[in-house]
């Protein structure tokens, strides 16, 4: 029972008061209006004195000084001529001539005999390789060897007229043509078109480097074994 009225006791007071509080604040009278401000009086109006008239005076003429220059004569200034120094001469002396030791002379160069025999070589031989080549194919056939000499000495003016020349251009026309027209191995037709080019371009050079090349050749071949 004492423990319900400590509970209960301090609750009620609690609900006194904010119930007391309420009902002062609902009967409290409204606070009076604010007095008025009093109005500014206008700013009095000071009076400002009149300025006197400004008057500036008349700006005085200035008479400048003259400015032309007086003539002034300048003295004559004279040059003197310039002094002719003679120059002395100089005599050289007579070049000393020099007596050089004589040079030995160069040493003889050997022969191809020489050093054939040095070697312990035997002798090259004295006559064209196509001579040498006819005695040893044909030995006992004159007419054949003499035929072959004469074709040898005309294909050899025809090379060195325009031979050595078209074999080139004809080894750069077959090298061209070979490469295109055997595509999938272009190498052995660079190869072949270059020698078979070559050969064309040699053969044709020739003939017209020397015109009796062709019947020279004729000529060999017809003659008998």
């Amino acid at each position: 029972m004492n423990m319900a009225k400590t509970l209960v006791m301090p609750a009620l007071v609690v609900a006194t008061i904010v119930s007391g509080t309420g009902t002062a604040a609902a009967q409290l009278p409204a606070p009076p209006p604010l007095p008025e401000l009093p109005a500014l009086p206008p700013l009095p109006s000071i009076p400002l004195p009149e300025l006197p008239p400004l008057s500036l005076p008349e700006p005085a003429a200035v008479q400048l000084p003259n400015t032309e220059l007086p003539n002034l004569e300048l003295p004559a200034v004279t040059v003197p001529e310039p002094m002719s120094v003679p120059l002395p001469t100089m005599t050289l002396p007579a070049p000393v001539q020099v007596d050089l030791p004589a040079l030995p002379s160069p040493p003889q160069v050997p022969t191809l005999d020489e050093v054939a025999r040095m070697l312990g070589l035997p002798p090259p031989p004295s006559e064209p390789p196509a001579v040498l080549f006819a005695n040893q194919v044909w030995p006992s056939n004159q007419v054949k060897r003499d035929a072959f000499i004469d074709m040898s000495n005309e294909v050899v003016v025809g090379w060195n007229n325009g031979g050595q020349q078209r074999m080139v251009l004809g080894s750069f026309v077959g090298l061209a043509i070979g490469c295109v027209s055997i595509f999938p191995n272009f190498m052995a037709g660079c190869i072949l078109g270059n020698l078979i080019g070559a050969g064309v371009g040699a053969v044709a050079g020739i003939d017209e480097g020397n015109p009796k090349a062709r019947p020279s050749l004729e000529k060999f071949l017809a003659t008998p074994w």
